[in-house]
């Protein structure tokens, strides 16, 4: 009885021990784990934005999609670009019940891999270690006078333009 205690134990240190490397590396290679941004906060992000009529809207990692919806409930056409099949799913069925097809669009797609110039706002939430190489391709890809609105994590290589608790906006 307690060699089987011990050994239920040890398989269960093992296998939570694998679950953290393995979004540790998922986080390594393809950014930041899902958490959902507040609703405060993305009032903030959208705000910070200014997104002017016939201006599109990219988020990065988008989530549950709940910035893209935001966006296109004002009417702004915006995109969200995920890797997660699953919140792909989730995102584009709460987008058919609001019949926001026409505004909103969810990507199954790395945005690494992603052409970024047709888009005037990016919004991200992502993880500190990418955000140096994600501004070099922001500056790369978006048209001159671009906004960039970035919730908690700095961009180190982006000019600053304005600050609110940690949503921050920069310009390209």
């Amino acid at each position: 009885m307690m060699l089987e205690m011990i050994n239920f134990t040890i398989l269960s240190l093992l296998l939570v021990l694998a679950v953290l490397v393995l979004m540790l590396l998922s986080m390594f290679f393809y950014g930041a784990p899902f958490e959902p941004t507040d609703s405060k906060t993305m009032r903030k992000m959208i705000y910070f934005a200014k997104v002017k009529k016939n201006e599109k809207v990219a988020d990065l990692g988008s989530g549950n999609g709940k910035i893209v919806i935001a966006f296109a409930k004002k009417g702004i056409e915006s995109h969200g670009f995920e890797i997660n099949p699953f919140l792909v799913w989730y995102s584009r069925r709460k987008i058919r019940k609001m019949n926001l097809e026409n505004k909103a669009f969810i990507h199954w797609k790395d945005f690494w891999t992603q052409n970024l110039k047709e888009f005037n706002v990016v919004c991200v939430f992502q993880i500190g270690n990418i955000m140096g190489k994600l501004g070099e391709k922001l500056k790369r890809e978006l048209p001159s006078g671009s906004r960039v609105v970035s919730n908690i994590w700095k961009f180190p290589n982006l000019e600053l333009k304005k600050k609110d608790g940690d949503v921050y906006l920069y310009g390209v």
